[in-house]
């Protein structure tokens, strides 16, 4: 019944929020690059993702606005479903104003007039979001990767003088989903570039900070999957990056002496042909080929074998760069000896 800490096996809670267009049922959309994604549509924002690139592959889709149907769904994928595999629910917001408007109709107020719920009326919203994020917090703890996309609003509170007072941003639900949540996330456009800030509240995952931005990509939401991330290049990584194929074969001819690494004693047919189409495979690629001349696998290293304090490569034409610099120097090693 009972586990070690270290044996312990959630998946995770997740919150995108963000102004319309950010992209954040995109960018949940192709979050993970194994298993399944089970998205539950209720603003029909899953047809938009059709066609578009670095979508997950495998996405299974339920389009509708009943809790009973909901419910009965994660069920379903409690069952069908694999750990791992990755639940969307799209969007968290408009449960909650559908449950508000069904609350607002029995209490006898129009559903486009701004109106007070009674008691009744708002134990009922609260014990069906409670249902919802029970069915939630179980398939996170069952291994399941869940990710909530709400819209985001300013919330206001009246002061002693009568007036409204800005009391900062929210998630459109009820105050529980900020105790349920992981880490609620800021998705941010600006131009092609995409970010996430955790905002509202302190994030559980270690590798995320208050209000720090980060980079709206898969490493950033789960680090163990960062090294089998494919990033799109945007237009100006496109521009910068495309290095002539003559300077990509110079950076990986083999090196003289000794330490070559296993690559470079691969057979011609397994090697890796063309330039790195990543900045992950790039520096894969080159730690492969020079580790044993840097004497490890790390910045440092290379940093000691050149002898110079040296800014890490952002760029795959960094990574060819360093692979010039560090072949020079071993060349120029050998001749002297």
């Amino acid at each position: 019944m009972f586990q070690q800490l270290d044996e312990l096996q959630t998946g995770s809670l997740y919150i995108l929020t963000g102004p319309a267009g950010a992209g954040k049922s995109h960018l949940a959309a192709s979050a993970r690059k194994g298993g399944t994604i089970w998205v539950l549509d209720t603003e029909g924002a899953a047809q938009t993702l059709r066609g578009k690139r670095g979508i997950h592959r495998r996405i299974q889709v339920l389009q509708t606005l009943s809790l009973r149907e909901l419910t009965a769904a994660m069920e379903s994928i409690r069952t069908e479903g694999k750990p791992g595999d990755t639940i969307i629910l799209d969007s968290i917001s408009k449960v909650f104003q559908a449950m508000r408007s069904y609350a607002q109709q029995r209490a006898g107020a129009e559903t486009n007039r701004k109106a007070t719920i009674h008691y009744e009326e708002h134990a009922s919203v609260n014990r069906n979001m409670q249902t919802l994020y029970t069915e939630l917090t179980t398939l996170k703890q069952a291994g399941f990767h869940v990710i909530l996309i709400g819209h985001l609003t300013v919330q206001y509170r009246a002061d002693n003088a009568g007036s409204l007072r800005d009391d900062g941003l929210r998630v459109l639900a009820d105050q529980q989903i900020a105790y349920e949540a992981d880490a609620i996330l800021l998705v941010e456009r600006e131009g092609e570039e995409r970010s996430l800030t955790p905002i509202i509240k302190p994030p559980r995952p270690a590798h995320l900070s208050l209000m720090h931005k980060y980079p709206a990509t898969l490493a950033s939401l789960y680090p163990d999957l960062a090294v089998k991330e494919v990033k799109e290049p945007t237009r100006r990584e496109r521009r910068t990056e495309e290095a002539p194929q003559a300077q990509a074969e110079a950076a990986a001819e083999p090196i003289a002496g000794q330490g070559q690494s296993d690559e470079t004693t691969t057979p011609p047919h397994l090697r890796p042909v063309g330039p790195p189409q990543t900045i992950a495979e790039a520096e894969q690629r080159f730690y492969a080929r020079y580790s044993a001349v840097v004497g490890g696998t790390s910045w440092g290293d290379v940093q000691r074998y050149l002898g110079q304090q040296l800014v890490p490569p952002r760029t795959t034409n960094d990574w060819i760069a360093a692979a010039e610099q560090v072949r020079d120097r071993n060349q120029q090693r050998n001749r002297v000896a």
